[in-house]
Protein backbone atom coordinates (compact mmCIF):
# COMPACT_ATOMS: atom_id res chain seq x y z
CA UNK A 1 0.00 0.00 0.00
CA UNK A 2 1.22 3.47 -0.82
CA UNK A 3 0.19 6.55 1.11
CA UNK A 4 1.03 10.08 0.10
CA UNK A 5 2.08 12.61 2.75
CA UNK A 6 -1.43 14.07 3.10
CA UNK A 7 -2.90 10.62 3.73
CA UNK A 8 -0.11 9.83 6.18
CA UNK A 9 -0.66 13.09 8.07
CA UNK A 10 -4.38 12.40 8.28
CA UNK A 11 -3.77 8.90 9.66
CA UNK A 12 -1.17 10.18 12.13
CA UNK A 13 -3.67 12.70 13.48
CA UNK A 14 -6.40 10.07 13.72
CA UNK A 15 -4.11 7.74 15.63
CA UNK A 16 -3.15 10.57 18.01
CA UNK A 17 -6.83 11.16 18.72
CA UNK A 18 -7.46 7.45 19.24
CA UNK A 19 -4.50 7.24 21.62
CA UNK A 20 -6.14 9.90 23.79
CA UNK A 21 -9.66 8.54 23.50
CA UNK A 22 -8.69 4.96 24.35
CA UNK A 23 -5.80 5.03 26.86
CA UNK A 24 -6.04 1.26 27.42
CA UNK A 25 -5.27 0.76 23.73
CA UNK A 26 -2.84 3.68 23.37
CA UNK A 27 0.16 1.44 22.74
CA UNK A 28 -1.62 -0.26 19.83
CA UNK A 29 -2.52 3.08 18.21
CA UNK A 30 0.89 4.60 18.95
CA UNK A 31 2.71 1.76 17.19
CA UNK A 32 0.53 2.19 14.10
CA UNK A 33 0.99 5.98 14.23
CA UNK A 34 4.77 5.63 14.40
CA UNK A 35 4.84 3.31 11.37
CA UNK A 36 2.85 5.84 9.34
CA UNK A 37 4.77 8.83 10.71
CA UNK A 38 8.11 7.28 9.84
CA UNK A 39 6.94 5.94 6.48
CA UNK A 40 7.46 2.24 7.20
CA UNK A 41 5.46 0.95 4.25
CA UNK A 42 5.85 -2.70 5.26
CA UNK A 43 3.61 -1.96 8.24
CA UNK A 44 0.90 0.02 6.47
CA UNK A 45 -1.11 -3.14 5.86
CA UNK A 46 -1.09 -3.82 9.60
CA UNK A 47 -3.27 -0.76 10.03
CA UNK A 48 -6.00 -2.52 8.07
CA UNK A 49 -5.43 -6.08 9.29
CA UNK A 50 -8.70 -6.15 11.22
CA UNK A 51 -10.82 -4.89 8.33
CA UNK A 52 -12.76 -7.56 6.48
CA UNK A 53 -13.00 -7.55 2.71
CA UNK A 54 -16.76 -7.59 3.20
CA UNK A 55 -19.41 -8.57 0.71
CA UNK A 56 -20.71 -6.71 -2.31
CA UNK A 57 -24.40 -5.89 -2.69
CA UNK A 58 -25.29 -9.07 -4.60
CA UNK A 59 -23.48 -11.26 -2.05
CA UNK A 60 -25.39 -9.56 0.77
CA UNK A 61 -28.64 -10.10 -1.14
CA UNK A 62 -27.70 -13.77 -1.55
CA UNK A 63 -27.34 -14.14 2.23
CA UNK A 64 -30.71 -12.44 2.78
CA UNK A 65 -32.28 -14.75 0.17
CA UNK A 66 -30.87 -17.75 2.04
CA UNK A 67 -32.22 -16.41 5.33
CA UNK A 68 -35.65 -15.83 3.77
CA UNK A 69 -35.65 -19.38 2.44
CA UNK A 70 -34.83 -20.75 5.89
CA UNK A 71 -37.53 -18.55 7.41
CA UNK A 72 -40.06 -20.07 5.01
CA UNK A 73 -38.80 -23.56 5.82
CA UNK A 74 -38.97 -22.84 9.56
CA UNK A 75 -42.54 -21.55 9.54
CA UNK A 76 -43.71 -24.24 7.12
CA UNK A 77 -42.22 -26.93 9.37
CA UNK A 78 -44.26 -25.63 12.30
CA UNK A 79 -47.43 -26.48 10.39
CA UNK A 80 -46.27 -29.91 9.29
CA UNK A 81 -46.71 -33.35 10.82
CA UNK A 82 -44.31 -34.98 8.38
CA UNK A 83 -41.22 -36.06 10.34
CA UNK A 84 -39.15 -36.43 7.20
CA UNK A 85 -39.55 -32.66 6.92
CA UNK A 86 -39.70 -31.57 10.56
CA UNK A 87 -36.65 -33.60 11.59
CA UNK A 88 -34.63 -33.14 8.42
CA UNK A 89 -30.90 -32.63 8.90
CA UNK A 90 -30.83 -29.41 6.86
CA UNK A 91 -33.95 -27.81 8.31
CA UNK A 92 -32.09 -25.77 10.92
CA UNK A 93 -30.04 -22.89 9.54
CA UNK A 94 -26.49 -23.47 10.74
CA UNK A 95 -24.76 -20.46 9.21
CA UNK A 96 -21.58 -20.51 7.16
CA UNK A 97 -18.10 -21.93 7.55
CA UNK A 98 -15.96 -19.70 9.76
CA UNK A 99 -12.83 -20.49 7.76
CA UNK A 100 -13.85 -20.59 4.11
CA UNK A 101 -17.08 -18.54 4.21
CA UNK A 102 -16.11 -16.07 6.92
CA UNK A 103 -17.46 -12.92 5.26
CA UNK A 104 -20.82 -14.63 4.72
CA UNK A 105 -20.87 -15.79 8.34
CA UNK A 106 -19.97 -12.31 9.61
CA UNK A 107 -22.65 -10.63 7.47
CA UNK A 108 -25.21 -13.20 8.57
CA UNK A 109 -24.38 -12.52 12.22
CA UNK A 110 -24.55 -8.75 11.59
CA UNK A 111 -27.90 -9.04 9.83
CA UNK A 112 -29.53 -11.33 12.39
CA UNK A 113 -27.94 -10.24 15.67
CA UNK A 114 -26.91 -6.61 15.17
CA UNK A 115 -29.90 -5.61 13.07
CA UNK A 116 -32.21 -7.85 15.13
CA UNK A 117 -33.76 -9.66 12.19
CA UNK A 118 -34.85 -13.27 11.61
CA UNK A 119 -35.29 -13.94 15.32
CA UNK A 120 -36.63 -17.41 14.56
CA UNK A 121 -33.26 -18.43 13.09
CA UNK A 122 -31.46 -17.75 16.38
CA UNK A 123 -33.04 -20.90 17.84
CA UNK A 124 -33.18 -19.42 21.34
CA UNK A 125 -29.50 -18.47 21.38
CA UNK A 126 -29.01 -14.88 22.48
CA UNK A 127 -25.73 -14.52 20.56
CA UNK A 128 -25.48 -17.27 17.94
CA UNK A 129 -22.18 -17.40 16.07
CA UNK A 130 -23.56 -18.92 12.85
CA UNK A 131 -20.37 -20.92 12.31
CA UNK A 132 -21.37 -24.17 10.62
CA UNK A 133 -17.77 -25.47 10.78
CA UNK A 134 -18.17 -26.78 7.25
CA UNK A 135 -18.92 -25.16 3.93
CA UNK A 136 -22.60 -24.54 3.39
CA UNK A 137 -22.75 -22.06 0.51
CA UNK A 138 -22.86 -24.74 -2.23
CA UNK A 139 -25.69 -26.56 -0.42
CA UNK A 140 -27.60 -23.33 0.21
CA UNK A 141 -27.18 -22.34 -3.44
CA UNK A 142 -28.63 -25.66 -4.57
CA UNK A 143 -31.52 -25.20 -2.15
CA UNK A 144 -32.12 -21.66 -3.43
CA UNK A 145 -32.21 -22.94 -7.01
CA UNK A 146 -35.03 -25.33 -6.12
CA UNK A 147 -36.92 -22.60 -4.23
CA UNK A 148 -36.45 -20.28 -7.24
CA UNK A 149 -37.87 -22.94 -9.57
CA UNK A 150 -40.98 -22.92 -7.36
CA UNK A 151 -41.19 -19.10 -7.64
CA UNK A 152 -40.27 -18.74 -3.95
CA UNK A 153 -43.57 -19.53 -2.25
CA UNK A 154 -43.90 -18.31 1.34
CA UNK A 155 -45.80 -21.41 2.39
CA UNK A 156 -44.43 -24.78 1.45
CA UNK A 157 -46.08 -28.14 1.19
CA UNK A 158 -44.20 -31.02 2.79
CA UNK A 159 -43.13 -32.22 -0.65
CA UNK A 160 -41.84 -28.79 -1.69
CA UNK A 161 -39.92 -28.38 1.56
CA UNK A 162 -38.35 -31.82 1.31
CA UNK A 163 -37.29 -31.19 -2.28
CA UNK A 164 -35.58 -27.96 -1.16
CA UNK A 165 -33.91 -29.64 1.81
CA UNK A 166 -32.69 -32.54 -0.31
CA UNK A 167 -31.25 -30.37 -3.05
CA UNK A 168 -27.93 -31.70 -4.24
CA UNK A 169 -25.05 -29.27 -4.44
CA UNK A 170 -22.93 -29.64 -7.54
CA UNK A 171 -20.03 -27.42 -6.49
Amino acid sequence: MNLDKKERLSLVNQFLILEKLYPDEAHYYASRRKAVEEGYELHYDWIYENLSDGLNKSECERVVDILNMFRVLHFSSQKSQNEKFTKHYYLKFEGFDGNKEYTYMAYCRYFIVDLDRFEELKYNHEFPDFNSHSQRLPKYSAMLNIWDEMSRPYELTDEQAISILEAIDHD
